[in-house]
């Protein structure tokens, strides 16, 4: 509790008739200041019992109209207070803004309760420029007495948020080969049959089977009654790795291949939701896993991995040290070396790196992409699919981590977004799609392992048009 400028007033001038007594040595300027005394002490014995009123008594709500909104974005904001007992003096409840939200000045989102009301509420209309969950958490009440000597100002907690996603593109290609792909990320079945939504196959009719799984049509043209089976949903542990490093950042402003790259991500969290999937995830930079998450099944888990794809930005640090070469396993460069049976200089000088398997592995077990796909895989405690989504950058690298994946995962789903699609220049060099395409099959043709292009559907149109007529001309 505070005193007012009322009350310094008041305090001041009980002071002053003191003083005054004591100068002239009479008694009745000290009675004027015994009174003024008493006063102010009644005055807030009457404030702390309306500030205790208020604090028991006192609710806030802040709503937002819109839970799910775009970068940029106007939405409006409710705030509402009531009291259980109304009191003698005003009550303010503010809205305390989030750091990240442009909104109108404080008048605007304050509501005051009038002595002897119950209950207030204002709408306010807010902007919201950053990506990202914003939450509105606090409300600042400040409470009066009605002689308006002394205040106080107490927080609430309030649980209003709004989920805010940077702007999409609207042009998102996954495919392979340039051809784009019909099915929802993520998706899966097995091959037990039982109560599901896929179609399986048919069976004759044996007794105990329930007449809403009777498939009539085949039992009108087989004259005897079949059963339809469907596929039962499978119970799949989603391992998300997510590339966030310095090259996810090519490409103009709002089409880099991070915003592509995650398009697809949360795709994926979206499809683990609809199944009850358990879902973990990694966010890996140039310098190892920043963030890593799970695994869990929970609605908090679905919304903690979204919100942090849609707060990420590509790494602003340095680009790491990557191997562009073709990826050739150990296995087939000692097989290469084997071939260098004579005794020439060359053969000499090239015949131990090719031997040298163990420093090629150590190599690439350092690299942040790898480990990470490693950790995933080894936490996983029971069946899962890892969905690792990258670029071409590091080819070696990703290469290696989809084998090391494909031994170690029941299914292996690697999207790629390729470089040379998201140079700024629009002339893209036919060459750098051909390079990249032959780079996705490689890894389609590992075990378990299903390698997707990832890119704006513009870009790939015109790069596979421009490699057909090369090759037709050719």
């Amino acid at each position: 509790m505070l005193p007012t400028r009322r009350w310094a007033a008041l305090a001041g001038a009980a002071c002053f008739f003191a003083l005054f007594a004591v100068a002239l040595g009479e008694p009745t300027p000290l009675l004027a200041a015994g009174g003024l005394g008493a006063w102010l002490l009644l005055a807030q014995v009457d404030a702390a019992r309306t500030m205790q009123t208020v604090d028991r008594s006192l609710s806030a709500t802040v709503s937002v109209a819109d839970t799910s909104v775009f970068v940029g974005d106007r939405t409006a904001i409710t705030l509402r207070a009531s009291l259980s007992t109304p009191v003698d003096a005003p009550v303010e409840v503010e809205l305390v803004e989030p750091p990240s939200v442009r909104g109108p000045g404080r008048d605007h989102r304050t509501v005051t309760i009038e002595p002897g009301e119950r209950s207030a509420s204002t709408t306010c209309s807010v902007t919201l420029p950053v990506a990202g969950r914003i939450s509105f958490e606090t409300v600042r009440v400040r409470i009066g007495d009605r002689a308006g000597y002394f205040t106080e100002e107490v927080s609430l907690a309030a649980d209003a948020q709004c989920l805010v996603e940077p702007p999409a593109p609207d042009d998102v290609h996954v495919g392979q080969g340039g051809h784009a792909v019909g099915t929802m990320y993520g998706e899966h079945s097995t091959d037990q049959t039982g109560p599901g939504l896929v179609p399986h196959e048919t069976r004759q009719y044996v007794m105990g089977d329930t007449l809403s799984r009777v498939d009539w049509k085949t039992t009108a043209r087989m004259n005897q009654p079949y059963i339809r089976e469907f596929e039962s949903e499978s119970d799949y542990q989603l391992s998300l790795v997510f590339d966030a490093g310095a090259d996810m950042g090519s490409g103009p402003t709002g089409r880099t291949k991070l915003d592509y790259a995650r398009e697809i991500a949360l795709g994926c969290v979206y499809a683990a939701e609809s199944y009850g999937d358990p879902v973990s995830a990694r966010l890996v930079d140039d310098d190892g896993t920043r963030w890593q998450y799970g695994p869990s099944a929970s609605a908090t888990a679905y919304r903690t991995v979204r919100s942090r794809l849609l707060d990420l930005d590509s790494g602003a640090g340095r680009r790491r040290d990557v191997d562009r070469s073709r990826p050739i396993s150990p296995a087939d460069a000692g097989s290469r070396g084997q071939l260098l049976d004579d005794d020439s200089p060359f053969a000499s000088r090239l015949r131990p790196f090719l031997a040298d398997t163990e420093s090629y592995v150590s190599r690439v077990s350092d690299r942040p992409l790898f480990g990470a796909v490693g950790a995933a895989c080894s936490d996983a405690d029971r069946r899962h699919h890892l969905v690792l989504v990258t670029d071409d950058t590091a080819k070696v690298e990703t290469y290696e981590a989809a084998v090391l994946a494909s031994k170690q995962s029941g299914r292996v789903s690697v999207f790629i977004t390729p470089s040379a699609l998201f140079e700024r220049d629009e002339t893209v060099g036919d060459d750098g799609f051909v390079e990249f395409e032959e780079f996705r099959a490689r890894l389609d043709r590992l075990e378990n392992v299903t390698a997707y292009e990832v890119a704006p559907r513009t870009a790939v149109e015109r790069a596979t048009t421009s490699a057909a007529t090369a090759l037709g001309e050719s």
